[in-house]
């Protein structure tokens, strides 16, 4: 009989360790987890110990430490906003602590008349951290959402209340209250509403997350919507002076000698008579960063560009306009912050290989570095109409499946994006490594 107890002891350890695994999965799901393996390893301590606390109605030995433990965890080893961490921590808690108040209390007594030596405790923690990341994988936002202040202020309000009630069920009762009967189901009823609170929690979450999401995207619709038709105005401005040219012509041959010269002056000042710089086959690229080249050179910055790009993109024109003029943008305005002589730009396109890559580094103020992933806030004092530039890039990135990746150091800022060339984007050319094509007629696909 030892051995079995024995045997069965390790099996439920085994169940125990397993779920905290999933535990610590369902966290990563709702908060992102820093990458250092002591971070990584406190954070799988910290379940585990939640996961495996026994929580007693009127024992104010474990629930107490056990939750003031796991939020300090959650605070140190994860990322986020401290609202995000605090909020997501108190109602991971909430959810677990309500799970094993009612296995130790409501369980416990309606078994209460099975033999000693059938337990199971382990197993049903196990099934249970394995249906919340089951339940969480399929209805959490992504883990690095992020709402806004007032928003996790209002999640942190309505999770004080499932957090309330299991508080005074376990701290402001009798230890021995629970084995009565007439209360039992009074306190099992409490214990599966705090249960539910969570999925409640949770669904608002992500209601919120997708209706801020929503915003974001429109506003940066809006914005990136801005240089598309600021560069088809220029286009057009370009076709209607070509249209008109026969008639310039025929009046500069009746002008006299002295006026021809002022009309021909006046005629090259016109901004759309720029020559547009060709620095690779797409035209958009090409009217971007003439137009981009021309601001740098008014506020004394050095630019080096190198594209390779044999042809027109496959992406939509507003799309790659928001991406190389936004990256540009950025730099331009970090510049502006250093002295003249300390002001530079390159840009690096290359498309090859089944990819475009893309790197914009500029010089920049020595500043702190975000947590790795995180996109830099604005400097500007009007936050909420400004800092579109990054987050419009990561948008067009991710919406062509793209990665992207923001480094800053030693008074460098870069960044790096590639995204995946569509095998049907370019019918049945091939393009070579040099990013120049070669082979049939391009047939050009859209998005």
């Amino acid at each position: 009989m030892e051995q079995i107890m024995l045997a069965v002891t390790r099996l439920q350890l085994i169940f125990i360790l397993a779920g905290s695994l999933f535990l610590y999965l369902s966290l990563g799901r709702l908060i992102p987890i820093k990458e250092k393996w002591y971070c990584r390893m406190a954070v799988y301590a910290a379940c585990w110990l939640m996961l495996s606390m026994i929580i007693f109605i009127g024992d104010w030995v474990n629930l107490p430490p056990t939750l003031g433990v796991f939020l300090l965890i959650v605070w140190w080893c994860c990322k986020g906003s401290r609202p995000k961490r605090l909020t997501v921590g108190l109602m991971l808690a909430s959810v677990v602590f309500a799970f094993n108040g009612f296995h130790d209390n409501c369980l416990n007594y309606f078994l209460r008349e099975l033999p000693d030596e059938i337990y199971f405790g382990g197993t049903l923690r196990f099934l249970f951290a394995l249906f919340l990341y089951l339940w969480i994988r399929s209805h959490s936002p992504e883990p690095d959402f992020e709402l806004s202040p007032a928003l996790w202020k209002l999640l942190f309000l309505l999770t004080l209340s499932p957090v309330g009630i299991e508080l005074a069920l376990v701290l402001l009762r009798s230890p021995h209250s629970w084995w009565d009967g007439e209360t039992i189901l009074a306190d099992t009823a409490l214990f599966l509403i705090a249960f539910v609170a969570f999925i409640g929690l949770l669904w608002a979450m992500l209601v919120l997350e997708r209706q801020q999401q929503l915003e974001q995207e429109y506003v940066l619709a809006r914005h990136n919507r801005k240089y598309y038709e600021a560069l088809e105005q220029q286009q057009f401005e370009i076709r209607r002076i070509k249209h008109d040219l026969a008639n310039h012509l025929q009046l500069l041959r009746a002008l006299p000698e002295a006026e021809k010269n002022n009309y021909i002056d006046s005629m090259t000042e016109n901004p759309v008579f720029s020559k547009v710089l060709v620095y690779c086959g797409d035209s958009t690229v090409n009217a971007v960063l003439t137009a981009k080249e021309s601001l740098m050179k008014q506020k004394g910055i050095r630019f080096y560009a190198k594209v390779e790009i044999g042809q027109e993109l496959w992406m939509e024109a507003s799309d790659i306009c928001a991406l190389f003029a936004n990256a540009l943008d950025n730099a331009v305005e970090a510049c502006e912050k250093l002295p003249e002589g300390q002001r530079e730009i390159s840009l690096e396109v290359r498309q090859g290989k089944g990819l475009l890559a893309v790197k914009a580094e500029n010089t920049c103020r020595d500043t702190q570095a975000g947590e790795r992933g995180a996109l830099p806030k604005t400097t500007k004092s009007d936050a909420a109409n400004h800092g579109f530039g990054l987050r419009s890039i990561r948008k067009v990135v991710k919406r062509y499946g793209g990665q992207m990746e923001i480094t800053q150091a030693d008074g460098r800022f870069t960044l790096f994006l590639y995204l995946p060339v569509p095998q049907t984007a370019y019918g049945e050319q091939e393009i070579l490594s040099d990013g120049k094509a070669k082979g049939k007629e391009k047939v050009k696909v859209k998005g």
